[in-house]
């Protein structure tokens, strides 16, 4: 599957791309368009807890991490990446700058396990949350339900004790 997935996405970006011969220029816009797809992910996830903590929100950014996160764990990591690698004939990858950062050598499977890694670990946190938002809303609806249900029956909801 992952090198159906490459395949396809390359021919993609030849389609999409059609006016650059250049094959690592487009390698290049692939790789700009995808760092700018996941800083704007990023953005969305901190903007959907902090300034717009809108359920809707939160849900469609979700929704997007999942996407991503089923096409790593399908595919064996990012597809853009290893489209982004064989245009442009360098194996950096979007998580080269933090390994940087601290110092870590990784090859190329160990990278891929971080991603991976990464993105596990996101989608899980979101999902989480976002069952526990879906609990919080429910709660109050099946109590106002089930209290509704008690008074048609003409039960009581609180007994009263037998000394009283």
């Amino acid at each position: 599957m992952e090198q159906t997935a490459t395949e396809w996405t390359e021919w993609l970006v030849h389609r999409i791309f059609f006016w650059e011969t250049d094959d690592a220029k487009k390698g290049r816009i692939v790789r700009t368009i995808h760092h700018a797809v996941m800083f704007g992910l990023s953005t969305m996830i901190l903007v959907s807890h902090t300034v717009y903590p809108a359920f809707w929100l939160q849900t469609l950014v979700l929704g997007f991490c999942f996407l991503i996160w089923g096409q790593h764990v399908l595919t064996n990591g990012c597809v853009l990446s290893k489209v982004e690698q064989k245009l442009i004939g360098d194996e950096t990858s979007f998580v080269d700058p933090f390994l940087d950062l601290f110092h870590v050598e990784a090859n190329e499977a160990s990278k891929r396990g971080i991603v991976i890694l990464g993105s596990t670990l996101v989608v899980s946190l979101l999902s989480l949350e976002w069952v526990s938002r879906v609990f919080h809303k429910l709660i109050p609806f099946v109590q106002s339900r089930f209290l509704a249900s008690l008074s048609t029956l003409h039960i009581p909801s609180q007994l009263s004790s037998p000394s009283e």
